[in-house]
């Protein structure tokens, strides 16, 4: 069976503290376009580091017009107010606040820019757009934000340079909290959301000798920022987590190898468990095997080229046995087959030994590709699961980028490991 997720937004801050920006909140109320004729938009990203840890950002406002936010205690349907709809008011029990006080600080004041990008004035956001809820409700004493409350949130703008009087709302979001983070463990590297085409069109003959399993090439989106290990995952990583080490050669830093497939999914379910109990995981979040998406984009890093080195792949580029860009050998012998992890350069990514070592597991079954354009790809229910990455015991062709193996899951093998991802959880 093949699935799709659903288009997601890209997770938008990189963050000082290591934590991945995890979009958060609920839409709601019926927001009325502005007159640019697009409706202002509200969105909101755990992660920030700052007061309530909530993030929001304003998209799709009126360029040169002053924007603020507001907060209240209920969602409600709404009270015409000027151009818009403010969702805060209309009951009696409704409380509404605003973040610019009154004769206080113009702690969210700001203004949109030429793309209607809220850009804050105040030096209240630590992107410099956006603002970055404090941990408290601007009320007189001011509301602290309790762990388990749930609170509301609006933008209003003026609308229009020829009619000062006019103004519109954003959206309304709706935030439970607290947002927990979602902190990768050490040697997890940030891979970028982003678009790509998979695949591969190269010829039959030598050197890459293609095949119909890479095609046809077709656009696939990556809808979500993740992150990916920068290396293999090593023996005395899987030693420390699992107690124990199948592995045939030997050596702390060496890839672990001789796992199956199911080997490696419950190392990472393992790690999942570990840190979610200590608290760096937010609900929706795991540590898995890669689909074969993400890890062909994360190996790509950009590249067009059979390898990510370019079109060519020599001994000095990776552990392979032989090239068939320099009809060589690459000294390679089956008593010292893998190397440490990260004896190579890495790609642009940062991501080491994507070409050679050891093969990798990937989260999917193998299945043929389609033509059609599609998003965060995952195939399920196949008797085989997909490899990447070639190994030591092969030749550059089996190193490609787009190149791709099937192997029984529960088959180990000592060419065969794996690394993990920290992404939204996937059920093969």
């Amino acid at each position: 069976m093949f699935r799709s997720k659903s288009t997601l937004p890209a997770l938008a801050l990189a963050l000082a503290s290591g934590a991945i920006a995890q979009n958060t909140g609920t839409s709601f109320c019926n927001v009325t376009n502005n007159s640019t004729g697009m409706p202002t938009t509200l969105t909101g990203s755990s992660g920030s580091g700052v007061g309530s840890d909530l993030h929001l950002e304003v998209t799709q406002g009126v360029p040169g017009e002053l924007a603020y936010f507001l907060a209240g205690n209920e969602a409600t349907s709404g009270v015409t107010v000027s151009n818009g709809v403010l969702c805060l008011v209309g009951t009696g029990t409704a409380q509404m606040f605003r973040y610019n006080i009154a004769a206080g600080l113009w702690d969210s004041v700001g203004h949109f820019d030429s793309l209607g990008v809220f850009q804050n004035l105040a030096g209240t956001s630590s992107t410099g757009s956006g603002f970055d809820v404090p941990d408290t409700i601007p009320s007189s004493p001011p509301i602290m934000i309790m762990s388990g409350a749930t609170w509301h949130f609006q933008v209003w703008h003026r609308d229009t340079p020829s009619a000062q009087g006019a103004s519109n709302f954003s959206n309304g979001l709706s935030v439970t909290f607290p947002l927990a983070p979602v902190v990768p463990i050490a040697g997890m590297v940030s891979i970028p959301a982003g678009s790509f085409d998979m695949g591969s069109n190269a010829a039959s003959g030598a050197p890459y000798y293609g095949s119909s399993a890479t095609q046809p090439v077709h656009n696939v989106t990556i809808s979500q920022d993740f992150w990916m290990g920068e290396h293999e995952v090593t023996q005395a990583e899987y030693q420390a987590l699992m107690g124990s080490n199948p592995s045939y050669f030997s050596g702390p830093n060496l890839p672990v190898e001789a796992v199956d497939w199911n080997d490696a999914r419950a190392y990472c379910t393992a790690l999942t468990a570990q840190e979610m109990a200590a608290g760096n995981l937010a609900t929706g979040y795991e540590y898995r095997l890669p689909t074969e998406a993400e890890w062909e984009y994360a190996c790509r890093a950009g590249t067009t080229t059979e390898f990510n080195v370019g079109s060519d792949l020599f001994c000095a580029d990776a552990r392979f046995w032989s090239s068939y860009h320099s009809n060589s050998g690459c000294g390679v012998s089956n008593s010292a087959g893998t190397i440490d992890v990260g004896s190579y350069s890495a790609n642009a990514f940062g991501l080491y030994d994507m070409h050679g070592n050891v093969w990798e597991w990937c989260l999917d079954s193998y299945a043929g590709y389609g033509a059609a354009a599609v998003t965060d790809p995952f195939v399920t229910g196949g008797s085989h699961r997909v490899i990447r990455g070639g190994s030591w015991y092969g030749n550059s062709r089996y190193c490609r980028s787009a190149y791709r193996g099937s192997y029984r899951p529960v088959k180990p093998s000592h060419t065969l490991g794996f690394r993990a991802v920290l992404a939204p959880v996937l059920v093969p």
